[in-house]
């Protein structure tokens, strides 16, 4: 029987086998565990508070926060370190799937640990300088992830293994995986996060720089390029891993023009999971994904495209590198807007709070029950209450009695959304309502009280009454009157996205 020949270096190589289906098992695994409870705290924490102490800034640990001069930061799990080291690792994994199972590769794995550490380290130092320079805003979810990206790749870079290709390339690829997998993590949570996770890494597994890039990937990069303005404008930050996963610079045009290859783009866009149906058809195309890795190998088919100028190459990967930061940063650089929209009604009694928000205390309100209210990030779409919780170290999951009302064990919560002057009691509603350009964001409603005595029911319908009666406002176009001291205008209770 013949030899088969090995994958030509302009088409991408795909998982390989066993092998590469064994580093996706990996990679889905560990963007699954990267939202599990985190003990890496106890290592990052006093490497955090012993490097400010030694910088001559005065930082205590206070348990669910660190103090450090007149702030205040929630220690989440994000900044315990365990997320990072979970995406360097699958990252690490990732771009050494063809490698060989030797020391080396071992090697390479075990370096994530402490290279996790300072990487982390560096992340958390520059989320405390942005708080500090900006008090009392709190960064976006995005701007969260970026600052983790942008300290990862340093790091990532010592795990590339070497051949042939240039440096050049890995390092375009391994910016790409990383932006993939860091926008993956905060999703793995969400409807359908197997499969969807599946999906993404089936798709990152066909993208691969070719050696020489054509005339036609240039003209649909350009394309790909304007498609990112069509997402920043509608504001539709959802479409932003399909939009990674099909880089002309990367994805291999076979694979997306196959059934199953379009699909699993489709799926990886996390509304896909809500459509009627959509999980099984995504399933589907993962086993029939999984089963062409073993099929017999096809030949490379030659392409009779000519290839661009080396430069003109050089400024292409260039600008992509920029693109791939944009899913981070476009809510911060393009959701400039009239906040006042979304102000609480005038006649309410407010206290600004960190976090573009207000605690209310409407007519008859009792104090077993807390209402906050939070504006968005620009035109940034709000997250779940369990995935807002979790940016400030709370992890909620649904009460026995009512699916709706989530606790920590300590505080009930629920949720309510109003966008276009409609009350919305479900995340999956409020998604619905806000599909389509020029969707407003709208309002994040959240009500806390203590879980005894009251049960899940009795908070639920006294959520749904408060609600009921702060819909019976119009909010006003004028700036609420709060105090000028941030620090005055504190809310209390528990951290609060």
């Amino acid at each position: 029987m013949p030899r088969k020949s090995p994958p030509a270096e302009n088409t991408p190589r795909g998982l390989g086998g066993w092998k590469g289906i064994f580093s996706l098992g990996l990679v889905a695994l560990l963007a699954q565990l990267s939202q599990a409870k985190d003990a890496f705290g106890g290592l990052t924490r006093p490497v955090v508070l012993s490097a400010l102490n030694a910088l001559g800034i005065r930082a205590s640990d206070s348990g669910t926060f660190l103090s450090i001069g007149h702030l205040e930061v929630p220690w989440s799990r994000d900044c315990a370190g365990l997320n990072l080291l979970v995406i360097l690792l699958a990252v690490a994994i990732w771009v050494n799937r063809h490698e060989r199972l030797g020391a080396k590769y071992w090697l390479r794995l075990a370096s994530t640990i402490p290279a996790a550490v300072a990487a982390n380290v560096a992340r958390i130092f520059t989320i405390i300088a942005y708080r500090h320079f900006f008090y009392p805003a709190v960064e976006s979810p995005q701007l969260h992830y970026f600052f983790g990206l942008l300290w990862l790749v340093p790091f990532a870079i010592m795990v590339m293994p070497k051949d042939t290709r240039p440096r050049s390339a890995h390092i375009f690829e391994l910016l790409h995986t990383a932006s993939v997998v860091a926008l993956l993590s905060p999703m793995v949570d969400g409807p359908g996060g197997v499969g969807l996770t599946l999906a993404v890494v089936f798709g990152l597994a066909h993208c691969r720089l070719p050696e020489k890039i054509s005339h036609l990937r240039i003209a649909v990069f350009v394309a790909w390029l304007a498609v990112a303005g069509g997402i920043v404008w509608i504001g539709m930050d959802s479409f932003w891993m399909p939009w990674l996963l099909a880089c002309p610079l990367l994805a291999d045009p076979a694979w997306l023009l196959r059934p199953a290859g379009a699909v699993l783009l489709l799926a990886s866009h996390p509304m896909f999971a809500l459509i009627p149906g959509g999980q099984a058809v995504a399933w589907i195309a993962i086993c029939l994904a999984a089963w062409r890795q073993f099929s017999p190998a096809e030949p490379a088919p030659i392409s009779p495209e000519k290839s661009v100028a080396q430069s003109t190459a050089a400024i292409c990967q260039a600008v992509g590198i920029l693109a791939f930061i944009l899913p981070f940063l476009s809510s911060c650089l393009f959701g400039a807007g009239d906040p006042r929209k979304f102000l609480p009604p005038e006649g309410v009694e407010r206290k600004e709070i960190p976090g573009d928000g207000f605690q209310l205390q409407l007519p008859g309100q009792g104090d077993d029950i807390g209402l906050f209210w939070y504006m968005p990030s620009g035109r940034q779409r709000h997250h779940t209450l369990k995935i807002c919780m979790k940016y400030r170290g709370i992890d909620l999951h649904p009460s026995d009695e009512n699916s709706a009302v989530m606790t920590d064990g300590k505080y009930w919560m629920r949720e309510f959304f109003i966008q276009d002057g409609h009350l919305l009691d479900s995340h999956l509603d409020y998604v619905k309502s806000t599909i389509g350009p020029g969707k407003s964001p709208g309002v994040h409603l959240i009500f806390v009280a203590m879980k005894d005595p009251m049960s899940a029911g009795d908070f639920d319908r006294a959520a749904n009454t408060l609600a009921a009666r702060l819909m019976a406002s119009n909010p006003p176009l004028e700036p609420p009157s709060v105090g000028k001291n941030p620090a005055e205008n504190r809310a209390s209770g528990p951290a609060l996205p």
